[in-house]
């Protein structure tokens, strides 16, 4: 099981860096399978060794060896962040195929909140596919590794909290973006296939709060109230990989307290 984490970290650092590469370029609608990446600035083609996982940064210091121009901070803590995911994946679903399923899940996530932050956009060309080939995952894990009941939860919570946010754009187009409502319906299918409806709740009370009090804070800091343009998609992203973790026991401690 140990031996299994530290690989899944490991394969998640690369991933990870794959996943800074995805978020610069699906939006500019260039090519993620060929080309080798370049520093934005000076337009230097970045070598092998320069390209490891946080290693290259610590190294390099976090600048461009050609033009010396600082490198975002956002390229190691991508990579970080999906080497997490990709372990916690392993330390909940063990070694399975379902793990495999959720590590796919969270990098997907991890790209769209990359995107989302820079570019205040969701994009169809990676939500459909997800949606799609999410759906095919989870049959195939639940074939594997799981039993039908989680099938079914997977299809409620789709509808919960996708359904939730549609509602929610058709009354208020103003306050919800198309692609928030489209991804929901993703976070849904994943939350409840991993937790069941109870989970999906979570998740959406986690994304709601995560986005008031940050929103909140965002607007104090920046000086322009309510004027300030904060995505959503990253709240739901996080909101949601809580509920996979955490989301069952959310839902129990809740009705505990009731």
């Amino acid at each position: 099981m140990t031996l299994g984490v530290i690989l899944a970290f490991l394969l998640g650092l690369i991933f990870g860096s794959f996943g800074t590469v995805a978020a610069h370029r699906i939006p500019r609608r260039e090519t993620i399978v060929t080309g080798r990446s370049k520093c934005p600035n000076c337009g230097r083609q970045i070598k092998a060794h320069e390209n490891v996982p946080i290693v290259s940064y610590i190294v390099l210091r976090g600048r461009c060896p050609g033009c010396g121009t600082r490198i975002s901070l956002r390229y190691p803590l991508t990579e970080l962040a999906t080497g997490v995911l990709f372990a916690l994946a392993v330390v909940k679903f063990e070694v399975t195929v379902t793990a495999v399923v959720y590590a796919a899940f969270f990098w997907v996530l991890v790209v769209l909140t990359v995107i989302d932050l820079e570019h205040k956009l969701l994009p169809n060309r990676i939500v459909y596919p997800t949606f799609v080939a999410g759906w095919a995952g989870i049959v195939v894990a639940d074939l594997v590794d799981g039993d039908a009941g989680r099938l079914r939860s997977a299809a409620l919570g789709a509808v919960v909290f996708g359904g939730f946010f549609f509602v929610v754009a058709f009354i208020y187009p103003a306050g919800m973006g198309g692609g928030d409502v489209k991804l929901a319906f993703v976070l849904g299918t994943f939350v409840g296939y991993a937790g069941g409806v109870g989970a999906v709740l979570a998740g959406m009370f986690a994304s709601f709060l995560l986005g008031g009090v940050i929103g909140i804070i965002a607007m104090k800091v920046s000086g322009k109230g309510r004027k300030t343009q904060i995505p959503f998609g990253p709240f739901l992203a996080l909101g949601s990989v809580i509920a996979v973790f955490l989301g069952e026991r959310i839902a129990e401690g809740y009705v505990d307290f009731l």
